[in-house]
């Protein structure tokens, strides 16, 4: 017997979120960018950002992937999930900075995306958690 291939619902709204997030921050960013930055520094404030959005995106692709599976393989996916982002990651961050990016603009615009991503996250396992347990209680 055949089983049906599961399609997966995209959450335009945590895409939304996610997105203006980064639009904000690069609106925030664009006059003392373009005043005080040399171009080395908002290539690799751009490629840490780039490397960041890739990173949420990666994550959000994973929870919905594993959002209706048990909560042992949920819990699998998710931190495995992270733990395999963040070597992606430092592998793509030595990878730049072997190719002279701008070494502290890359790290802080990572640090700092990176935390902002960890709240995006969280904020959306809150509300897929929410999510969950209303239709359980229901």
């Amino acid at each position: 017997m055949q089983q049906s291939p599961s399609i997966v619902k995209i959450d335009w709204s945590f895409i939304r979120l996610a997105v203006g997030s980064y639009v904000g921050m690069a609106l925030l960013a664009a006059y003392p960018f373009s005043e005080f930055a040399t171009a080395p520094v908002t290539r690799s404030v751009a490629a840490g950002s780039a490397m960041s959005l890739a990173n949420l995106l990666v994550g959000y692709g994973v929870i919905e992937f594993s959002y209706t599976k048990l909560h042992t393989a949920f819990l699998k996916w998710v931190l495995g999930g992270m733990v395999v982002r963040l070597f992606l990651m430092w592998g793509a961050l030595l990878a730049l900075l072997q190719l002279d990016f701008h070494s502290a603009a890359l790290m802080m615009s990572l640090l700092f995306l990176y935390v902002m991503n960890l709240v995006l996250e969280i904020y959306y396992l809150q509300k897929k958690v929410d999510t969950k347990s209303r239709a359980i209680s229901s």
